[in-house]
């Protein structure tokens, strides 16, 4: 992941201490996890929550649901508006081509 995008995830453990999200919080995490799609990067759910679980300020569960919620939200939504995209996997193209 880009450090630019870290930062921005490093953000979001800003709100660790405010449970009851309110509406500007949700557009701030609905803008960040769309930033960070924008710019590139690509997050697996799995390891998105681990690392929110495993940082030194530890976000509260019900907090932590919502970002993840939206997380999702916001990749689902990404990924349909791009259907076309290539993703490398680092591998070469096994499209048949020499």
């Amino acid at each position: 992941m880009r450090q630019e995008s870290v930062i921005l995830l490093n953000q979001l453990q800003k709100l660790s201490s405010n449970v009851d999200l309110g509406p500007e919080d949700e557009e701030f995490i609905k803008d960040t996890f769309k930033k960070i799609l924008e710019g590139g990067d690509n997050y697996n759910m799995h390891e998105l929550e681990n690392w929110f679980t495993n940082t030194d300020q530890k976000i509260e569960q019900p907090l932590l649901d919502r970002m993840m919620n939206i997380a999702h939200y916001q990749k689902s939504k990404f990924e349909a508006s791009n259907k076309f995209r290539m993703i490398s996997d680092g591998g070469d193209c096994s499209c048949g081509g020499h």
